[in-house]
This record gives structure tokens, C-alpha cells and sequence, in this order.
């Protein structure tokens, strides 16, 4: 426990130990895994489209914006490049020079110029390109070469070429000997009354205000106005002669100064004023080789090992260059000449914010360790609320409420200046002054929920409160604040919760910015209505989360996870918006984002990495348009076979492709540097003179096509900053060829091979008409021969048919005959039987018999149903019904094997087509039983409503 306990007085001793920071500005590092080249970069240029050029230890780097290529001459290290005025690209190394020019293919094609020289000239190592109209100028250690007209000569020098400018059409070079100028083929010196001693190495010779200014290594600035050298006094002096200055470059008045041990020194001219940029504020080292100002303002450092790229016309600038030293930076702002910054990890304090990359002392307030939230000053004092209560700064005095725990933020009630609500994650708490201090009051009963955010109504007792859980919700609180009497939510299916809200007052009326675009409160109709006015203003109905109002009627907002300014025009009393203007898009914190204007130009924002300086007042400058390129069309497949490329110069010719190629990756970039201008492509592909449909707009930069049919495409990119106000296009024609077997020779073959199918058609129809004919006349005889075979064969089929109607009706009289003989014979059965039995029973009546008689009357009607189901005669109605009705019986049981006896006789019948009341009789039956004995039999044999009976059983067999 000692040790632990040890550890932590340490830990929060070196917490406590105040660190310098500073606002750094944006650096983008290209490490040489990045541009996969060698470590040191010893020139760079621009070209007129904007692609950098770097000559590197591994050859020439050319860098569009999105891919860095690399070009080397025959192994040689290079050492100086430059862009001629005709395009190219002249470059020189270790014992030769030349230069570069673009091939169909979008690379580039080296064209040795040393080669012409004879093989004894020494041309040692080429430090600098120049200029001069149509010659061009290798410097090397010791003499001159120049190209002009085709031919390579030599000026030589008798001691070592610090470094050469070319002034006015003249060419200067500084020399142990001072500095002197090219005449003719001699170097002469250039006299005044300071002179430059022999131990004095120059840097740089720089055009400045019709001035030459030489950058010496050691000794500072001197001037020479085209008579005398004058020192050109700085208060760089002692940083040149610390750190060796090994470089130089001039933009305007911005003097760009790059050493040996100290990076770079930016030196204002004008007024005089320096800024040290060095690995403390991003650079990879603090070797500088080479430095260039491009044509939109970004400072371009070649160094020993590495390259990068300062963006100073960039408005945004990063506390410790975005490295989260302090933790995410939650809330900020300025109280009693201090700047306060609550992070993750605590309470931190500075003067910051200040000059840019001027280190500044930055310490931990103790104590505070923990989560910050919110910032808030009121009553001169600074009230921070946090994870483990709220720390009240009175001065340099610390004050800690460590009860409640967990404060979201707080607010002030108007009519009540002694009085704070305090939001926390469990309910609100009222705070009150007791003579100079605060203290908690007491909770405020009857709400519990969370209350994250919150907003307090002009001249009244309702608060707001929001929060993920609950959604939005008004509270009206008692006159001493210490209940809450009233609640009501405002969320509805539009306005759903699940999302955090924002609480803010514009133009005096309640306002939540939200995930569902914006609302306002209506007081007439007590009710949440989209704020439409508002939304129009801003990005219409996207997902707001974080929304404020500066102290200069500026509306910050957060949409879509990017913030975003609408500035107000104080003089016109109107708001208006820049498109573009964009800051930190997926840097921020979702729902705890914080916007502090330091300044009337100065905001501070918190980002996951710590904070943010946003600077309003020097928006980017553009000098030169973006260029937007079809870099690269690859064929894919197997493998993937590059067919077309642009540089700086292409062909305009369309690409044609063939058919079993007909799928490709287009590639495209653009020269924007400033990574934190966020680039969107949109593509469109047209064939046959039709436009196709734009795409979304998205960061990817390529694209990608199968199966593509044959035709003349077009396809166009065009691409969408927040640096530029409208969209760049460029566009890609070729060709798909058709299959060989849509080209027009194979047409022409199909048209061929149609027409000989057609003669050959023709004549065979033609030699089959004749053949016909033939046929035709042997066919009638046959015909005329096979009619009267038919004819004959027709009379014998006429007496067929006759013989079988007399057949037929003979049947059908046959079964009127067995049907009439069976009613006969059934009858004349039980009429015989029942005499018999009658008259059985009138011999023996009398009373002495009466049981008898019984018997008797009960054996007559057993009788009667005997002879009416009688098997042997219903087999026999059976045999000879189904020699007439083609087995019917039999069929009708296989069908049917659940029916008995009675309803086969009674569908035997009912085919008979015999009435119900003819049926009754027959089956010993009343005509009720009959009809029941139907409905059952229909039933049994499965026939819907409306089915016919009869129809049914006249059809069955056949």
C-alpha cells in the first residue's frame, strides 16, 4: 500500500508540473514508406497543374494528390529539379542531367541530356536548375551546363558554387569569392561598399522587392539593391546562427528559412515577426533540404529523411498538434486572463490560446482529477461541473462541492440571483449563496431522471430538460425551487426519443437542436413544431446534435458529425452561410461537442484529441484552380493491364477496347494537399449520346465496371470541397468494341450466308414444285382409286350403323321389359303371399287364439321384408342390370364400398330414371324415407350443392 501510495503522490506531482503547449499548425508527414523513395529530398518544384516533384535520393518523385510515383535515372541520385516553361520536367543527379516527359501511358520518360557530352567532361553532382527563357542551366560543383537549341555547352569556374539565381535576366552565384555575376562566359564580381568575406557561405540568393536577398549560413540577411550589399537586420540573427541555415524560400513577404538542427523560421518581413516550426510542432525532423511554396500558400519541406507539407493558409490549429496530451477536450473558455480547458483527465489552465506555435505554460489543476463537463461563470467565479461534483475557481482560490456527485451542467434563474439549479445524473439540486459562498441547497423532489441538457425560460420558473433516455421535457418548479409540480414529455412518432437533445433559446423562443432536425416551442398550442425558418437557414432536416450562439450572433452547429458556422452580418442584421466552410468532420465528440469564441476571431472547439483553434477572419486562399484527373484505366481480369494514363500532357484520343476486355478500373485524383478539405467524387457514365445519372457524392476515387456493352462512353468525374466553391469536372472517352460475331464483317457474312440460304430455299422449292406436280397427277389417280375403296367401305359402315341402332333400341326395350317383368313378378309375389296369409288369419279367429293370430300378423309382415330384400332376387336384378348397364353394380361397389344393398337398388333405380314416388313402393318405404335415403346416398357418394343426382348416376359407367 506504500508503494501504491507513492506512485500516486508521483504520478500526481509530474501531473502538477506545468508543460509548454502550443497552437500547432496543420503539418501533413509523408514518411518514405509513404512515397516509397529514398530518405533525403533535395529539391521540390510544382508543376502547372499543381502535382508536386521531388528529387529524391532514389530518383525524381512526382506526387498528384493521391498517389506518390517514383522515377529514377539510370540508378543515379538526384539532386535539383525544375519545371521548364515548356512542360518539362528537368531533373539532375550525380554525373548527369536531362529530363522527364509524359508517355502515353500517364508515367514518365527519361531523356538524358549529359550523354551528348564528350566522355572526358566531368559533370560532377547538378545542385540547381535555372531559367533563363529558352536556356536551361545545370549548376554543378564547378561549372555551368546549359541547354539551348538542342545543344549541351559548359561554362566552368575556377573555385566551388555555393548557390546561383537568376535576377533580371542575369545569373548570380555566390562563391567563396563573394558574390558574382555571369558575363558572357566569365564570371565577374559584383562590387559595392559592404563586400561578403571569403568564410561567409550563402544559403540562398532570393528576389526581393527588385532586390536580390542573400541568405548566408551563419551570418544573417543582406540585401543588394543592384549597387551596394547592406545587412538586412532580423530577429533572426540568433536563430540563423545557432541552427545553420541551409535553405530558403520567399513567398511575398513570408520568409521561409530551413536549417540544420532547427527546422524552419518563419520570418515576416514586414513586420518583423518569427515562428519556429520544428519536430515539437509536427515536422518529422529538423534536417530542412529543400523548401517550396506551392501556389495555394502550403510551405513544402524536403528533409533528410521525409517530407512535408505546412499548411498555413489553413484556419484550423490544434492544441500539441492533436495529440491528446491533456485527454478529449469537453468544454473551454477564458475567466480572469486564464484559459480553462476541461478534459476527460481534469481541470488544465494556460493563456493560451496565443500565437501560433509560440509554447505557452500549461498546467494541471489539482484536485480535479476526473471527467469535466461543463464550464459555466457566473458570479465572477467559475463553476466546473464534473464526475465527482462541482469545483468552484473564486480567482486562484478551488472550492470543491463534492456532493452531488455526477453534475451534468447548471443554470441561473433570473429573478433569482442567489439561486443555481444544478443538473445531475439522477435529478436537479438547488444551490444557493450563502454571503460569498455556494452552497447545496437541497434536492429538488419529484424528478429523478437525468438531465443532461438544460434550459431555463426567460423570467420564470419552467425548465427544459433532455436527455437519451427520456426525450424532452418541461418542468414547471414551485416558487421556492424546491419541487418540481409540474412535468410534461414532448417527444411524439416524429419526434421520437432515443437520441440526445440540444437546448438553446433563439430569437427568444425555445429551440432543440436534435437527431430529427430542428424544433421550436409553440406557447399558444403547448406543443414542439419543426423549426422550418431555421432548417432552411442551415442543412434542412439533417441530424443536428450540437447547437450555440456565440457572443456574436454566430449559430455553431454540429450536422452529421461536422461543424459548421451561420455568421451574422451585424451591419445588414442578417445571417448568411458558406457553403464549404466546414471544420473537424469525424474529429468531435457525438453529443458533448463545445464551441468557446475566444476572440472576435478566435474559436476554440473540443475535439476527441483535445482542442481545436478555429481562426474566422482568413478564409483559404485559392490561387490556382484544383485540377481534377483521370489518372489511370486499368483492364481487369487475371491481371490487371494499365491501357491509359494522363500527366501533365495526354491524349485526348478515345481508348478502344475490346470486347473480351470489357471490364476496367478508372482511377482519379486531385492535387488538393490540405487533408482536412474533405474531397467527394461523383461519377457519371454516358453511351450512345444519352447523359447517364450523376452518383452520390463519396471519398472514393476510383471506379469500377463489368461486363461493359459495346458502344462510345463518356465518363465524367467531377469533385466537391470545402475548399472550392464549384465542383471540378474532367471526362474519359473510349470505345468498347463489339464480339467478333457483332462486327460488321460478320454482319456482312450473316447478310451472305442469308441470301445463298434463300437461293438454296428457292431452289429447292422450285425442284419440289415439279416433283410435286408429278406427285400431284399420280395422287388424283390414287385418290380417284382409294375414293371408290372409301365409297364402298361408307355403304358397308351405313348398314354397320344400322344394324347397331336396331341393336340399340332392341337393348333399350330389352330393359324396359326386364324392368316392367321385375315390378310384375315382385308384386305377384307378395300379392300371392299376402292372400295366403290372410286367409290363414280368417280361419283362425277367435279369442282363444289371439296370441296366435299375433304371431301370425308379426310372420306376414317378416314375410313382406323378406321378399322385398330377397337376395337371390335382388343377385338376379343385379346380373341382369348390369348386362344392360355395362357392369354398373360392380362398378358402383368398387367406387362405393360403403354403400348397402338398399342404396345400390336405389341409384339402380334412380338410373332407371323411376320417380321418388315409383321408388317407394319398391324399397317397402314412404316417399319421405325416399327422399332421405337421396340426401344420404349423396352424401356417401360425395356430391357438392347443386350437383344432380340423376345426371350423376346416368354418367357414372359409361
Amino acid at each position: 500500500m506504500k508503494r501504491k501510495d507513492l506512485l500516486f503522490y508521483i504520478l500526481l506531482l509530474l501531473i502538477s508540473i506545468p508543460v509548454s503547449a502550443g497552437w500547432q499548425r496543420p503539418v501533413t508527414n509523408y514518411t518514405r514508406h509513404t512515397y516509397k523513395a529514398g530518405n533525403q529530398n533535395w529539391s521540390i518544384q510544382q508543376h502547372d497543374n499543381g502535382w508536386i516533384y521531388v528529387a529524391n535520393n532514389k530518383g525524381l518523385l512526382e506526387f498528384d494528390g493521391v498517389e506518390w510515383n517514383t522515377y529514377p535515372i539510370h540508378n543515379a541520385k538526384t539532386r535539383a529539379v525544375k519545371v521548364g516553361h515548356d512542360g518539362r520536367i528537368y531533373i539532375g543527379g550525380m554525373e548527369q542531367f536531362g529530363y522527364f516527359t509524359p508517355n502515353r501511358l500517364g508515367g514518365l520518360e527519361y531523356t538524358c541530356l549529359s550523354d551528348s557530352l564528350s566522355p572526358n567532361v566531368n559533370v560532377g553532382v547538378i545542385w540547381n536548375i535555372l531559367l533563363d527563357g529558352e536556356r536551361v542551366y545545370f549548376q554543378s560543383d564547378r561549372r555551368f551546363f546549359y541547354w539551348e537549341e538542342g545543344i549541351v555547352k559548359k561554362i566552368d569556374y575556377s573555385s566551388e558554387i555555393y548557390t546561383s539565381f537568376i535576377l533580371r535576366n542575369k545569373l548570380y552565384i555566390t562563391s567563396a569569392e563573394g558574390l558574382l555575376m555571369l558575363n558572357g562566359a566569365e564570371f565577374i564580381p559584383v562590387l559595392g561598399p559592404l563586400g561578403i568575406g571569403a568564410t561567409v557561405k550563402v544559403g540562398g540568393l532570393l528576389p526581393h522587392q527588385d532586390s536580390l536577398l542573400m541568405v548566408t549560413r551563419d551570418n544573417g540577411l543582406f540585401i543588394y539593391d543592384g549597387t551596394v550589399f547592406k545587412k538586412y537586420n532580423t530577429v533572426a540573427e540568433d536563430f540563423c546562427r545557432k541552427n545553420r541555415v541551409f535553405c530558403a524560400a520567399l513567398q511575398d513577404s513570408l520568409l521561409a528559412l530551413g536549417t540544420i538542427q532547427g527546422g524552419v523560421c518563419l520570418l515576416n518581413l514586414k513586420t518583423n515577426e518569427m515562428e519556429i516550426i520544428s519536430t515539437e510542432n509536427g515536422l518529422q525532423n529538423k534536417t530542412v533540404l529543400s523548401m517550396l511554396f506551392d501556389k495555394t500558400g502550403n510551405l513544402w519541406l524536403g528533409l533528410d529523411n521525409g517530407i512535408d507539407c505546412i499548411h498555413l493558409k489553413a484556419r484550423l490549429a490544434s492544441l500539441y498538434g492533436g495529440k491528446p496530451v491533456i485527454g478529449s477536450g469537453y468544454a473551454s473558455c477564458s475567466y480572469q486572463g486564464k484559459y480553462y480547458f476541461a478534459t476527460n483527465q481534469g481541470l488544465y489552465r494556460s493563456t493560451l490560446p496565443g500565437q501560433l506555435n509560440q509554447r505557452n505554460p500549461i498546467d494541471f489543476v489539482p484536485g480535479t482529477g476526473g471527467q469535466m463537463w461543463s464550464l459555466h461563470q457566473y458570479d465572477d467565479k467559475l463553476f466546473c461541473c464534473s464526475d465527482n461534483g462541482i469545483f468552484i475557481m473564486d480567482g486562484d482560490h478551488m472550492e470543491h462541492l463534492n456532493n452531488p456527485k455526477g453534475v451534468w451542467g447548471i443554470v441561473s434563474v433570473d429573478d433569482r440571483k442567489d439561486v443555481l439549479i444544478a443538473g445531475t445524473y439522477s435529478g436537479l439540486y438547488l444551490l444557493m449563496k450563502r454571503g460569498t459562498s455556494w452552497r447545496v441547497e437541497s434536492y429538488i423532489e419529484g424528478f429523478t431522471r437525468s438531465c443532461k441538457d438544460m434550459l431555463m425560460e426567460d423570467s420564470t420558473h419552467i425548465l427544459w430538460v433532455g436527455n437519451k433516455e427520456n426525450g424532452v421535457c418541461r418542468l414547471t418548479l414551485a416558487d421556492d425551487l424546491r419541487k418540481v409540480e409540474k412535468m410534461k414529455d414532448y417527444n411524439n412518432i416524429i419526434f421520437p426519443r432515443g437520441y440526445d437533445a440540444c437546448l438553446l433559446r433563439v430569437k427568444d423562443e425555445v429551440t432543440i437542436a436534435s437527431h430529427y432536425g430542428l424544433w421550436q416551442y409553440n406557447r399558444s398550442r403547448d406543443t414542439l413544431e419543426a423549426c422550418i425558418w431555421l432548417e432552411q437557414l442551415l442543412e434542412g432536416k439533417a441530424a443536428y446534435t450540437y447547437m450555440k450562439i456565440d457572443s456574436l450572433q454566430n449559430i455553431w452547429y454540429v450536422a452529421d458529425g461536422t461543424l459548421k458556422v451561420l455568421h451574422y452580418d451585424a451591419n445588414k442584421q442578417e445571417y448568411r452561410r458558406v457553403t464549404n466552410e466546414q471544420f473537424l468532420k469525424g474529429a468531435l465528440i457525438e453529443n458533448f461537442e463545445d464551441v468557446n469564441l475566444y476572440k472576435a476571431n478566435k474559436v476554440v472547439a473540443g475535439t476527441e484529441e483535445g482542442f481545436s483553434l478555429i481562426t474566422l477572419d482568413s478564409l483559404p486562399v485559392q490561387q490556382m484552380p484544383l485540377t481534377l484527373q483521370i489518372r489511370k484505366v486499368y483492364l481487369t481480369g487475371l491481371r490487371d493491364s494499365l491501357i491509359y494514363g494522363r500527366s501533365y500532357l495526354y491524349d485526348t484520343a478515345p481508348i478502344v477496347i475490346p470486347y473480351s476486355q470489357n471490364s476496367m478500373r478508372i482511377e482519379y485524383s486531385v492535387n488538393n494537399f490540405n487533408k482536412a478539405h474533405t474531397v467527394l467524387y461523383s461519377y457519371q457514365l454516358s453511351t450512345g449520346g444519352e447523359k447517364g445519372i450523376w452518383s452520390e457524392y463519396s471519398e472514393n476515387n476510383m471506379k469500377e465496371f463489368t461486363g461493359l456493352h459495346e458502344g462510345k462512353y463518356v465518363f465524367s468525374v467531377k469533385l466537391f470541397t470545402d475548399g472550392s466553391q464549384e465542383p471540378v469536372e474532367s471526362s474519359f472517352v473510349f470505345e468498347i468494341l463489339p464480339p467478333w460475331y457483332r462486327t460488321w464483317w460478320s454482319y456482312l457474312v450473316y447478310s451472305v450466308v442469308i441470301v445463298l440460304l434463300f437461293y438454296y430455299v428457292y431452289y429447292r422449292i422450285s425442284v419440289g414444285r415439279k416433283r410435286l406436280l408429278m406427285q400431284k397427277e399420280l395422287e388424283l389417280y390414287r385418290q380417284e382409286q382409294k375414293f371408290q375403296k372409301e365409297s364402298d367401305l361408307k355403304d358397308r359402315k351405313i348398314d354397320s350403323l344400322q344394324e347397331e341402332n336396331l341393336q340399340s333400341e332392341l337393348r333399350h326395350k330389352s330393359e324396359e321389359l326386364i324392368r316392367t317383368t321385375l315390378n310384375i313378378v315382385r308384386k305377384n309375389e307378395i300379392l300371392l303371399d299376402i292372400k295366403k296369409e290372410v286367409l290363414g288369419i280368417s280361419h283362425s279367429i277367435s279369442e282363444e287364439n289371439l296370441v296366435s293370430l299375433r304371431r301370425k300378423t308379426l310372420r306376414l309382415l317378416g314375410q313382406i321384408d323378406t321378399n322385398i330384400e330377397h337376395d337371390d332376387d335382388l343377385q338376379a336384378f343385379q346380373s341382369t342390370f348390369d348386362s344392360v348397364h355395362h357392369d354398373f353394380f360392380k362398378k358402383l361397389e368398387e367406387a362405393y364400398p360403403e354403400l348397402n344393398n338398399k342404396e345400390k337398388l336405389l341409384c339402380a333405380y334412380i338410373k332407371m330414371n323411376l320417380l321418388s314416388k315409383e321408388i317407394a313402393p319398391l324399397l317397402n318405404i314412404s316417399l319421405r324415407g325416399v327422399e332421405i335415403s337421396r340426401y344420404r346416398l349423396r352424401k356417401k357418394l360425395g356430391l357438392e350443392e347443386g350437383a344432380n343426382l340423376a345426371e350423376f348416376l346416368q354418367k357414372f359407367s359409361k
